[in-house]
């Protein structure tokens, strides 16, 4: 048992170094092919899967390591230690007078060295059995934890062969079912690639699909993660073993992505880099299928249209220091590691640990910087000042928009964002439009009230299945007088949202609590989903507007259970005003919430009715069998400047909707009342309609 923890913590120990030397390989690497730190994930399976091979004298990385077995019996070396201290300055003990300490007492020194003798066996003994008392408990503690995670790992397992007995063969290794949404591997002999029914269809997604499934099987890929699920289990009580393996998760995806695209045109990539938008899916935890949308798949196509191969000498210079690596972590010299732990127990009898045992820092494990970063995770993205040479061919610059002391260019096909400002260039890697050439939107004002104008710019080039986010933007004068890009970073903006919302649980079902109160309508979940933690999120649908002088941001929030492949909506959406208050920083105010089929119908019929188009306000957005009046022609252009709803109607069939609105940019505004009901929809489920008069006031 003893000897099963110690190797058990030196391969962990030996783990924990090479995966922060892999963290920052990676981090170097860049954008560099994935080959080269999947060969060092293999490396790390095997550190913390194997013993080290002996290599006799030779002295590797493995020798230094500390000598963990002393851990589990040092109360009992320091028990020895005690009972030999006693044996030299002898044992006290009361006696009578006239008996005890006597020099000419043959009687009392007898009694005195029998005595003592007694007590160093019983202290002995006691620090023998607490040593193994506490061998025992680790070892039970680390049985209930890998357990544990098997179970957990099987029953995942049995449900998705469960949900795959159903599907039906459509090639030699490709099978379809219905009961899926996401395509993945499983591992088997041979392994299968199952789809979802309806992708049949889809010939283009389907082939990209396919190409990067059969690539992971060629790769040996089912199996590779297979041994990192058990390589989790074994060692789940490191917390840099799951990072690990959520990386290194993420490195197979991306390296198995180039190899599909090797010698692919830039159009075959970026129809790629869609269906991997299109299948994007929650991460599942550590379990050993490969899905297809899995693993950050916005890092995914960011790598996907960066890739860089390496010159010929650089990567035979990292095969042989990957070599290297593999060859110190995975042998170990029999005669220096036996010298280690020598000095080791020398160190702990003589009460001290030489300087090579220190504890390793706590905060060893953290990840801050060791990362890739895209333009999605920085604040800043471009940086320019007064008298900056450009480092790039202005006439390559593609004019979106322009403001009066801004402009807007595009370059490389849309991939890079320029902005003239009114002292220079200021050049980002950042995209400015995708595939649905949906233009961005900008706009000039003092958003910071600092006295000087600032540019605002909204895209739209995240998007796919499941996912529709806009990136904001806000290009600002620093104190230094250079000029900044600053991005909106997600996680800032979700993390303030979060802060707004909870998930209830009732016998009825699932309730929204917004700001403390339950909110919106009871969600009907099933019972598999709530026993896999269902909870609402906010991220995946986010959209910033400009209405006016403002920027809005609103956000649907989506449930998720670990067994979601894509989120439900049921119509809960959050809708803030964000203030800039300089250097890149924001604040929420005004965070409200209404429901997304209530926002949709009225920012579509309202204008249109207000314009004297009925006919198509009552074909699309009127319960059946009402009629709206005709309104009359007019040119106006209509703002709608905010909604708002009754929160605790929500859960019922009707509520009534207040919409403020600015009619051609009018300094006064109307007020409109607009009754709302729920109607089933033709396919499940109900959306709002209006269900009669539409009343205004001044």
């Amino acid at each position: 048992m003893t000897a099963f923890l110690n190797q058990l913590l030196q391969n962990s120990l030996s783990g924990t170094v090479l995966i922060l030397g892999i963290l920052l390989f990676r981090k170097i690497t860049g954008d560099l092919s994935k080959l080269y730190v999947r060969i060092l994930w293999l490396v790390l399976l095997l550190v913390l899967l194997l013993p080290p091979a002996n290599l006799g004298s030779l002295h590797t990385v493995r020798n230094l390591m500390p000598e963990t077995g002393q851990a589990f019996s040092k109360k009992q070396v320091t028990g020895a230690r005690e009972t030999e201290s006693q044996k030299e300055t002898g044992i006290e003990i009361e006696m009578p007078d006239g008996i005890a300490g006597s020099p000419g007492n043959n009687l009392s020194s007898g009694v005195a060295a029998g005595t003592g003798s007694k007590i160093q066996g019983q202290k002995s003994e006691a620090a023998k059995g607490a040593a193994l008392g506490v061998t025992e408990v680790l070892f039970v503690l680390w049985i209930l934890g890998a357990a544990g995670l098997t179970a957990v790992n099987l029953a995942g397992w049995r449900r998705l062969k469960k949900r795959a007995a159903s599907a039906t063969q459509r090639d030699h290794d490709v099978w379809s079912t219905t009961q899926i949404d996401t395509p993945f591997v499983m591992p088997g002999f041979p392994s299968r690639i199952y789809i979802p029914q309806e992708l049949e269809g889809e010939k283009e997604q389907l082939k990209d699909i396919l190409d990067h499934e059969r690539r992971h099987i060629r790769n040996q890929d089912p199996w590779i993660k297979c041994m990192a699920v058990l390589a989790l289990i074994i060692h789940w009580f490191n917390p840099l073993v799951w990072l690990a393996f959520r990386t290194m998760n993420r490195d197979m995806e991306m390296y198995c992505d180039e190899c599909v695209l090797r010698r692919k045109s830039t159009v075959q990539k970026k129809h790629y880099a869609q269906t991997l938008l299109d299948f994007a899916c929650k991460s599942r935890g550590f379990s050993p299928v490969l899905y297809f949308g899995e693993s950050s798949t916005k890092r995914r196509i960011c790598h996907v249209l960066n890739t860089k191969r390496p010159h010929m000498l650089i990567s035979f210079l990292l095969l042989l220091l990957i070599s290297g690596c593999g060859v110190s972590f995975l042998t170990a010299g029999e005669e220096a590691g036996k010298a280690l732990a020598d000095t080791h127990k020398e160190a702990l009898l003589a009460g001290t640990l030489p300087e090579e045992s220190v504890k390793p820092d706590e905060n060893s494990g953290e990840t801050d910087g060791s990362e890739e970063e895209f333009w999605t995770d920085k604040i800043i993205v471009g940086t320019g000042h007064a008298g900056m040479e450009p480092g790039f061919d202005e006439s390559e610059m593609s004019l979106m928009s322009e403001t009066e002391g801004f402009s807007l260019y595009s370059m490389h096909e849309g991939e890079a964002m320029v902005v003239r400002t009114p002292d220079c260039l200021v050049y980002a890697e950042v995209p400015l439009i995708s595939n649905y050439e949906i233009e961005p939107l900008i706009q000039e004002q003092d958003f910071d009230y600092d006295g000087k104008e600032e540019l605002a710019i909204i895209t739209y080039v995240l998007h796919g299945t499941g996912i529709s986010i806009r990136s904001l933007f806000m290009v600002d004068k620093a104190p230094d007088s250079s000029w900044n890009i600053y991005h909106y970073p997600e996680e800032d903006y979700t993390e303030e949202l979060t802060s707004h919302f909870n998930t209830q649980y009732t016998e009825e079902g699932v309730r929204l609590i917004f700001d403390g109160e339950p909110t919106g309508v009871t969600e009907e979940v099933d019972q598999e989903e709530l026993d896999n933690e269902y909870a609402y999120y906010a991220g995946s649908q986010i959209d910033f507007r400009f209405i006016e002088e403002k920027i809005i941001l609103r956000a649907e929030l989506a449930g998720y259970s670990h067994i979601n492949h894509t989120g439900n909506y049921p119509g809960h959406e959050l809708e803030a005003s964000l203030n800039y208050i300089g250097e890149g920083k924001w604040e929420f105010t005004n965070v409200n919430y209404t429901d997304a089929g209530i926002t949709e119908v009225i920012e579509n019929a309202i204008p249109l009715y207000l314009t004297g188009q009925t006919e198509e306000v009552n074909e699309y957005y009127t319960v059946p069998g009402i009629k709206l009046p005709y309104f009359g022609e007019t040119n106006e252009e209509i703002t709608i400047l905010s909604i708002s709803v009754t929160k605790e109607d929500l859960d019922g069939d009707e509520t009534e909707a207040y919409v403020t609105i600015r009619r051609d940019g009018s300094d006064s505004l109307d007020y409109l009342h607009v009754p709302m009901k729920k109607v089933p929809l033709d396919f499940g489920g109900t959306w709002w309609r209006i269900s009669g008069e539409i009343t205004m006031e001044k």
